[in-house]
């Protein structure tokens, strides 16, 4: 059985910590703590300010924090993301904008 999507729609404003186990999706904003092992996807009409621990970053909107994705972080295009990136695989979509510094290891 396939694990199904949990997603913060845009509508919803949160402010918090966020642990999560499989898939979260964000297209609303939020303000806080992310914690996982799990895939986080950040949508286009995102506004995300936060600092991320997770297994796999998707960013299409905007996020400002630091972020450590311990499999991979993808910059899709149109996304702006402000902040250092630590991840061991990185995909650049062109048209994506990045302000920070990036440890792959």
């Amino acid at each position: 059985m396939q694990e199904q999507e949990t997603v913060l729609g845009e509508d919803i404003k949160f402010r918090g910590k966020l642990e999560f186990d499989h898939q979260l999706r964000v297209n609303g904003q939020f303000k806080g703590t992310i914690h996982s092992g799990g895939d986080l996807s950040i949508g286009s009409r995102a506004r995300v300010e936060a600092d991320i621990q997770t297994g796999v970053l998707v960013l299409e909107g905007e996020l400002t924090g630091n972020v450590v994705a311990s499999r991979k972080a993808s910059l899709r295009r149109n996304c702006h993301l402000r902040g250092d990136l630590r991840a061991p695989d990185l995909e650049v979509e062109s048209g994506s904008r990045f302000t920070g510094s990036c440890i792959m290891d």
